[in-house]
């Protein structure tokens, strides 16, 4: 299989779409206040001619890049291009300041080709053996591993746990609109016929992430990079004895981010100041941290990266999506006929294969992408993204409508993004309600399915030792969530 996968490789059109994907990533990762979320969805309607392989190759080749560009910013201007890079401009703009930049970028760059390294080992290794075991499942598993993710979601996606089941439960509702999955009766469709399909994932994704970013900086007049002085950019190598002094906090931050980002919803931004933090514990000179320590930006760098194979563990195994980029993506993957779930191995097994050993290959091309790049890096991040705006509109329109060929989708985007747009000026989260919008209707279908199945009885969720741990995860999920907020101090 993995060879067979290999020969799937060897084609011009594969490399080209790695190699655009990892490139378009770095510079979109790299100018602040896009990311590869909008991007990705963006694309989505580019891939439509495609072959799979190369297709969903591009699309994670964006988001690897993108991770890693959005270092570049944070260490050359102290404005993280991504959420995710904030621990990195902690120590990245301190050593730019003191003529180091060369050397943070260069820590940044090899400690994520790391992280991508160990998560994508990690990502063949689980993700096969768990889809595997996800074929016992019936649909009151289903159900409850399904409310097992969008309660991890509430509970521990960060901010406020009544913002994020408000979000859920948006998103769980516009996803049971159209016909119902058992009898087949228009719901929510106001009688109008556009309706009975649903809202299609895609103009949703275009809408939520990108139409909203336009009306965000259409409305924002403060420039996110402004014309402060950029540091000097001296070039200056790290040798590999440097890199291996650092290998247990490589390590451990690579285990964090992979691990951290198998569980549904966390995203990147949080392991990576949690391997920032184990790094400044760990340290033999804590106080170096803040002002310029290597380690300070190896550390989240190989975490917020170690995310991206992470959290591909729960979207194609389970058809669970790990964050919101991998939401968008799980979108891409059943737009080319690649459902996940647990059949995905069984039924395009040397499609899977080929994309993992492409996302363990890419590490090469973003090594030697990343070098060249930095020399024209300082004029990437001087890009204002409102001067992009008139090309994202543009794209959002014309991706939306070429999903069914359907002006009903571009209204459907347009509501979506400005929708979207009012919810982030209210700081409400968007990756539980496009969670809770994927997952609702399949988890209402399980749910109905088991109670069908055991005629009304609720036993059947605890009638198998499946449905028994899944329980016993969810009341420990609530009692750690509950143990925590009465720990927090009250002010």
């Amino acid at each position: 299989m993995l060879v067979d996968a290999f020969l799937e490789l060897l084609n011009l059109w594969v490399l080209v779409a790695a190699l655009a994907g990892i490139v378009s990533g770095i510079i979109i990762g790299a100018i602040p206040g896009l990311g590869p979320t909008m991007a990705i969805a963006l694309l989505i309607p580019v891939t439509f001619s495609m072959q799979p392989i190369p297709a969903i190759i591009l699309l994670l080749g964006v988001y690897q890049g993108a991770i890693f560009g959005g270092s570049i910013s944070a260490v050359l201007l102290n404005v993280p291009g991504t959420p995710s890079s904030a621990a990195t401009a902690i120590d990245g703009f301190a050593m730019a300041r003191r003529g180091e930049g060369g050397r943070a970028l260069r820590f940044a760059l090899y400690a994520s080709v790391i992280g991508n390294i160990f998560s994508c080992l990690v990502l063949m290794a689980l993700a096969e053996p768990l889809a595997r075991f996800a074929l016992d499942f019936g649909p009151a598993e289903m159900a409850m591993l399904m409310l097992f993710a969008l309660l991890v979601i509430v509970l521990f996606g960060g901010g406020s746990k009544l913002d994020a089941l408000i979000m859920v439960l948006v998103g769980a509702c516009a996803g049971i609109v159209g016909l119902d999955p058992i009898s087949g009766t228009p719901r929510f469709t106001f009688g109008s016929f556009a309706f009975e399909n649903g809202f299609q994932l895609i103009p949703v994704l275009i809408g939520l992430f990108a139409m909203s970013e336009v009306l965000l900086q259409a409305f924002d007049r403060e420039p996110l990079v402004g014309d402060a002085e950029v540091p000097p950019l001296k070039s200056s190598a790290v040798r590999f004895v440097e890199l291996w002094r650092m290998r247990m906090t490589l390590f451990l931050s690579s285990l964090i981010g992979t691990f951290v980002g198998i569980l549904p919803g966390i995203g990147s931004t949080v392991p990576a100041f949690m391997s920032y933090s184990l790094a400044r514990s760990r340290s033999a000179d804590p106080d170096a941290f803040g002002r310029g320590a290597p380690e300070g930006v190896a550390a989240p760098e190989a975490a917020n990266n170690a995310v991206t194979g992470g959290a591909l563990v729960p979207t194609l195994a389970l058809g669970i999506p790990g964050d919101a980029v991998t939401a968008v993506i799980l979108g891409a993957f059943m737009l080319h006929g690649l459902a996940p779930g647990p059949f995905l191995f069984r039924d395009h097994g040397l499609e899977v294969y080929a994309i993992f050993e492409a996302l363990l290959l890419s590490s090469i091309p973003t090594v030697i992408l990343g070098l060249l790049f930095f020399r024209v890096a300082i004029h990437v991040t001087r890009i204002q993204p409102r001067h992009l705006l008139p090309a994202i509109t543009i794209l959002a329109i014309f991706g939306a409508f070429s999903v069914n060929n359907s002006l009903f989708d571009v209204w459907v985007m347009l509501g979506a993004g400005v929708l979207g747009f009012l919810l982030r000026r209210a700081n409400f989260p968007l990756p539980p309600l496009l969670i809770g919008l994927i997952l609702g209707a399949p988890f209402e279908q399980s749910l109905r399915q088991a109670l069908l199945t055991s005629g009304g009885g609720y036993g059947i969720f605890v009638g198998s030792p499946i449905t028994i741990g899944l329980v016993a995860l969810t009341v420990l999920s609530l009692a750690i969530s509950l143990f925590f907020s009465l720990r927090k101090p009250r002010i």
